[in-house]
């Protein structure tokens, strides 16, 4: 497992072309992924947020789940604040951490959408993973 961030930014996307699709989830031209449009209010553990991913069905699609890190941080807007993100087509998304499944340490790190932080406020510790610890999540195609 690597130890260093920049393993897991190589090949993200400078910008991203999003569509929305009319039923709930918007498609990135550039990394080809589907998208939630709209996460729900509750924040999870993680092993909740993999359950709720896996069993989402959404325009269509089955097979959902938490993103990695760098599919994460492809749909952060850097040039917003609070949330980091296109809120046309990402409306209300909270200015929060987000789960993805990239392992780090002994952690999973997380993306915070208040500034878009990936590296330097992601979760890396192993309360990412404790039951206690929550954050919400954008489920991906």
């Amino acid at each position: 497992m690597p130890n260093d961030l920049s393993a897991y930014m190589a090949g993200a996307p400078n910008y991203e072309t999003l569509t929305d699709n009319g039923d709930g989830t918007i498609t990135d031209s550039i990394t080809s992924l589907v998208w939630q449009k709209v996460v729900p209010t509750t924040m999870y553990a993680l092993s909740d947020a993999t359950t709720y991913c896996s069993s989402l069905s959404l325009g269509g699609l089955t097979e959902w789940r938490v993103p990695s890190f760098i599919e994460l941080v492809s749909i952060v807007d850097y040039d917003v604040y609070s949330p980091s993100i296109d809120e046309v087509y990402f409306p209300s998304t909270p200015s929060d951490s987000f789960w993805s499944m990239t392992a780090f340490s002994s952690g999973v790190l997380s993306v915070d959408f208040t500034n878009g932080t990936a590296p330097g406020s992601a979760t890396l510790s192993s309360d990412s993973v404790s039951s206690s610890a929550v954050a919400y999540v954008r489920c991906v195609h």
